[in-house]
């Protein structure tokens, strides 16, 4: 599964595309990692060049203020957006890196984020990783998709 538009989000369409590629996609992962789909909260951006990356920081930014969430290479804004039926409360940017050429990412907020940690074996596609901000997650990954998910504690979100 591939979006032709991942290196290129220069317009509001192809902006507006991206995010709502990545929310479609985020239940499939889930699904095909975990074996069950999982709700999302936030969508973040991988951009892939300077221009992209101001392009889509200027965009983020219509839809509300920027968060305390941001660090490092990323920044997020807070919003209420619903996307392809999903509620999104963060939308974010990463600046350009090469180690993510990937579109984007979706956080995905369980309730059963302890009991799923501790039986990762069970899912190949999934390893713990911590997070920029020093967050315990969860990195849902699968070569036929060219988004991440990221499953973390909603109690701590």
């Amino acid at each position: 599964m591939s979006i032709e538009s991942a290196s290129s989000i220069l317009d509001d369409e192809s902006f507006q595309t991206a995010l709502e590629y990545i929310a479609r996609l985020s239940g499939p992962l889930a699904q095909k990692v975990l074996g069950q789909p999982s709700p999302i909260d936030t969508l973040c951006l991988f951009t892939h060049s300077r221009a992209e990356y101001e392009f889509v920081l200027a965009a983020i930014q219509k839809y509300g203020p920027i968060s305390d969430f941001s660090h490092g290479a990323t920044t997020y804004v807070q919003t209420n957006v619903t996307i392809a039926d999903h509620r999104i409360t963060l939308l974010g940017v990463r600046q350009p890196d090469p180690t993510r050429p990937q579109v984007g990412y979706a956080d995905y907020p369980r309730d059963d984020y302890q009991t799923l940690l501790t039986s990762l074996e069970q899912y190949p596609g999934a390893q713990e990783i911590t997070s920029g901000r020093g967050q315990s997650l969860i990195e849902l990954r699968d070569p036929d998709f060219d988004i991440l998910g990221y499953a973390f504690n909603a109690s701590e979100h």
